[in-house]
């Protein structure tokens, strides 16, 4: 029998921006906004990766850093949608902002939705390899358990998802971040 190593890797890159706050009306700074890339792997049979495979571990991780880059950069300016890597929390008082409310609203769903593909797949994998005599309701009781879990999950979320609204829906007036993509425009013309 032999062993395998997994090799990791992961690259990211600070993009600065600010914004102007629409609680107290202060400049917040430059802040950092750091895009980090999906986890590039390469499994080998040695400790140490070859020269080749060093590089290709190095090359993948660079794709997935671009792609990130890409699709933070063209939510931004194409959607208003902001990564969570753009802190909306004002540094003077703390309250969020509301452009970020959409980043929020988005998020809500995903692992809700994800938890509940998890539970079904788990119920007909349970249902199909058990050899239990109540191997249905073993199945249904996981598809139900995984069910229960998003809901609560979904029903935490709405919940800071409204907190979030209900602070930013009283603001007189509704500011965007300023962002420097020209630091990751290399990137961008990848």
């Amino acid at each position: 029998m032999s062993t395998y190593y997994k090799h990791t890797k992961r690259e990211s890159y600070d993009i600065p921006y600010s914004f102007c706050c629409e609680q107290c009306m202060k400049e917040s700074g430059t802040l950092q906004a750091t895009i980090v890339g999906d986890q590039a792997e390469v499994n080998s049979s040695f400790r140490n990766l070859s020269e080749s495979n060093q590089e290709r571990l190095d090359n993948l991780a660079h794709k997935y850093l671009v792609q990130a880059v890409k699709k933070a950069h063209t939510n931004a300016t194409e959607k208003q949608i902001f990564v969570k890597a753009f802190k909306d929390e004002c540094p003077h008082c703390h309250k969020p902002q509301s452009w970020a409310v959409s980043n929020a609203k988005k998020e809500m769903f995903t692992w809700p939705v994800v938890i509940v593909i998890a539970g079904i797949i788990a119920g007909v994998a349970c249902y199909f390899v058990s050899d239990a005599e109540n191997k249905e309701l073993v199945s249904l009781g996981i598809a139900a358990a995984c069910f229960a879990v998003a809901a609560v999950w979904f029903i935490v979320c709405f919940v800071k998802f409204s907190n979030k609204k209900k602070q930013t829906s009283e603001v007189m007036q509704h500011n965007l971040p300023s962002i420097d993509w020209s630091v990751a425009q290399h990137l961008l013309d990848e």
